[in-house]
């Protein structure tokens, strides 16, 4: 003889929680446009009307790198984690060229980078959202 199951018991509802999620919501993806808005402002707010000077360059670039990083910690989904690099040079009219190599999660991971220039000098700044699994 075999026993009867008893019929299953209503689950409580946990519309509330969230399931665990590997990838962020749409509505969570890390917006480009938005942190490229804060870079561009950071820049032009620092450098705009300054000269170079060769006199501890690392002390703005920090700056700018620390300014930049407080200003999106607010605006971006709290898995991302932030990358910032600035690189501060004189003008001279001569190129720059660089490049950058990462492992990263391609649907969820990105980058946005900005430059300012004027006479005397040149800045970009990259911001690297990487998800923190």
């Amino acid at each position: 003889d075999i026993p009867e199951l008893p019929p299953p018991e209503a689950k409580e509802d946990l519309s509330p929680y969230k399931e665990f999620q590997i990838r962020p919501e749409p509505h969570n993806r890390f917006k480009t446009s938005l942190a490229k808005e804060i870079i561009s402002n950071v820049l032009h707010d620092n450098l705009n009307g300054k000269k170079y000077s060769d006199h501890n360059p690392g002390e703005l670039t920090k700056h700018l790198a620390n300014t930049i990083r407080i200003n999106l910690e607010g605006q971006i989904y709290g898995r991302y984690k932030l990358i910032v690099q600035v690189i501060l040079g004189e003008h001279k009219g001569a190129g720059l060229k660089s490049g950058v190599r990462c492992l990263w999660d391609p649907e969820c991971d990105t980058y946005v980078t900005d430059r300012f220039i004027n006479e005397s000098m040149f800045c970009v700044a990259t911001v690297y959202g990487v998800l923190f699994y």
